[in-house]
C-alpha cells in the first residue's frame, strides 16, 4: 500500500503553552481528530512549518494523542522561531522528522500544538502513514 498523508493547519492561532487541537485544513474547518487510515500501521514522518504574526520567539511542540496511537501519545518538536528584530540570519521554521510511531487503523488520533512562549502563529502539520 502506498503512503498516505493527512494534514492539519491553523492560521492566526493564539498559541500558548497549553496544547490546542489543530482543527483546520486551510479554509475548511475539520475535526481535530481523524481516523487512522485502513491498511497502515506506522506514522512514518511528520512535517511541521510555523510562522509568527509579529516579532515573537517560541519553540513549537506537536502532540499526537488518542486511541490510534498504539504506544500512547507522542511528540515532535518544530523549529524554533526567532524574532525578526533580533535574528542575524533567516530561520526556515520547517522540520521534517522521520518517525516510527505505531498506530492502530480505524482508531482516532488528535493532532495538537503548543509553544514555549505565547505567540500568534500560523502552522501546518503533515503526517505520513505507511
Amino acid at each position: 500500500m502506498p503512503a498516505l498523508t493527512i494534514a492539519r493547519t491553523e492560521s492566526q492561532l493564539s498559541a500558548t503553552t497549553a496544547f490546542q487541537a489543530m482543527d483546520n485544513l486551510m479554509a475548511s474547518t475539520v475535526s481535530s481528530s481523524f481516523v487512522v487510515p485502513s491498511g497502515v500501521s506506522r506514522l512514518v514522518s511528520v512535517e511541521i512549518a510555523t510562522t509568527a504574526d509579529a516579532s515573537e520567539e517560541y519553540g513549537a511542540l506537536v502532540r499526537f494523542a488518542g486511541n490510534g496511537m498504539a504506544d500512547g501519545e507522542q511528540y515532535v518538536a518544530g523549529a524554533a522561531n526567532v524574532a525578526s528584530t533580533t535574528a542575524t540570519g533567516t530561520a526556515t521554521n520547517y522540520v521534517s522528522k522521520d518517525t516510527d510511531f505505531s498506530v492502530i487503523s480505524g482508531n482516532s488520533i488528535e493532532c495538537s500544538i503548543a509553544v514555549t512562549d505565547a505567540a500568534t502563529i500560523s502552522a501546518t502539520v503533515v503526517m505520513t502513514f505507511a
